[in-house]
């Protein structure tokens, strides 16, 4: 067995079992073991986000709803998942081995969803949406497995697609890029080339803000968030 260590978010998270295929190796099977540790990590952001309500977030696009599997396996979709409230949506597929890709986001979130817990009000306002760009191997009982090691303590749902057909759709709307990467005889590497993107969007199903690695911690979100319900109430 081999064993990957990083310091992500204030996590460290370290994944057992065969690691997701790298130079040109043959990706492990989808029932492949997946254990988590959680401790103190060194990641901090570089800057201190503004304080909620001193700014504003301007309205970026509009998302549709897309048909979605949550980790039981029922058919849902995305605005039921949310529902009319503010949501963190972010795309990741599990067999990323990017330091600074799906893991890296998913630790954040992992982190917000403690801070979430500890806020009722706010968690009450918020939900967190984690969706595979990797339907064959993320299936529902693979997520729920998954979901079951982060010990969700807020609203923080994982779900898939039943498909590509329902995929493509799906990150289209959101500009999220997800390529499969391929040998020179097109199969399959078992990776993706992808851009991190977490998604903001408000009550209305607007996009607020988008994320990527450098502006990608809980701090910024919680403080995102809290501006826009301020927003609301004001």
């Amino acid at each position: 067995m081999r064993i990957r260590a990083v310091a992500l978010g204030g996590l460290l998270l370290v994944a057992g079992g065969s690691p997701p295929a790298l130079h040109g190796e043959i990706a492990p099977s989808p029932s492949a073991s997946l254990e988590y540790t959680y401790a103190l990590g060194t990641f901090a952001p570089e800057y201190t986000p503004p304080e909620p309500g001193s700014y504003t977030l301007p309205v970026i696009q509009r998302v549709g709803d897309h048909a979605l599997l949550d980790s039981s396996g029922g058919a849902t979709t995305l605005f039921t998942l949310k529902g009319k409230r503010a949501a963190i949506v972010a795309f990741v597929y599990t067999s990323c081995a990017e330091a600074t890709g799906c893991p890296f986001s998913t630790a954040v979130l992992h982190r917000l969803d403690s801070e979430l817990a500890a806020d009722a009000k706010l968690a009450s306002r918020v939900s967190l949406v984690t969706i595979s760009f990797d339907p064959a191997r993320d299936t529902p009982e693979r997520l729920a497995t998954i979901r079951a090691l982060h010990r969700p303590k807020s609203d923080w749902r994982f779900a898939t697609t039943s498909g590509e057909d329902e995929l493509a759709p799906l990150l289209a709307d959101f500009d999220q890029p997800a390529v499969k990467l391929r040998f020179a005889d097109g199969r399959w590497r078992g990776r993706f080339r992808h851009v991190l993107k977490v998604f903001l969007l408000d009550s209305e199903n607007r996009v607020r803000n988008v994320y990527s690695v450098g502006f990608l911690n809980a701090e910024l979100l919680l403080a995102d968030l809290r501006t826009l319900l301020i927003a609301n109430e004001g």
